[in-house]
């Protein structure tokens, strides 16, 4: 079939998914869709990054890109949070610090870098953690009053409480990782600054630069 005048009017609601499995798109069987088809249907529904992947690849951006905008109840949305850019607002460090010192989390945390176990290289998500990051990306966008409120006291802190933690930026797991990352590399940079010989300050906040 010529998928290109088939599928001109795609939307959401023309794709069938039960029990987690792309059963049609329209009113075609997913196993008659050819590698070209799925294409011009990821290209409609303005799903990115399935140049030259598979077809298996293909599928499962359908069903996981679909999950998502079921959740968030946005299928009848042209837009989709996940595929528009967002900007870091002043909440979002303090919300995935929260969600990656939980106990959910911490562990995890602390064994990134480990070897890869079979189940990750399996489902392809040993690169860069995905895994990981997925499961952070979903605490992330979802409400608790763990993540939702800032963990502490601190007086150096207290110019943080006119933030509204509670409002959720729709950050993609990539996004999230290279935030973690730049917080990460700021922390280490003001420890090696806090421990240096000859600082004779014992207030850490002193060479954090406001920050």
């Amino acid at each position: 079939m010529d998928a290109s005048n088939v599928f001109v009017d795609l939307t959401w609601d023309d794709v069938v998914i039960k029990h987690g499995v792309l059963k049609s798109i329209q009113e075609f069987p997913v196993n008659e869709l050819k590698h070209k088809d799925l294409h011009t249907v990821c290209s409609h529904l303005k799903i990115k990054g399935v140049k030259n992947t598979s077809k298996e690849s293909m599928l499962e951006k359908l069903v996981s890109f679909y999950k998502l905008k079921e959740r968030y109840g946005r299928l009848n949305d042209d837009s989709d949070p996940f595929l528009t850019p967002t900007r870091k607002e002043p909440q979002c460090p303090y919300r995935l610090l929260n969600v990656l010192f939980s106990n959910m989390f911490c562990e995890g945390l602390a064994q990134l870098g480990n070897v890869a176990d079979w189940f990750e290289l399996d489902t392809g998500k040993a690169s860069n953690n995905q895994l990981f990051w997925e499961g952070v990306q979903e605490a992330f966008t979802s409400t608790s009053e763990l993540i939702d409120n800032l963990q502490f006291n601190d007086e150096v802190l207290s110019e943080l409480h006119h933030i509204n933690f509670k409002r959720i930026v729709y950050h993609d797991w990539k996004k999230l990782h290279v935030m973690w990352k730049n917080l990460n590399g700021e922390y280490k940079a003001t420890l090696d600054c806090y421990m240096m010989s000859g600082n004779h300050s014992s207030n850490f906040f002193d060479f954090c630069h406001g920050q």
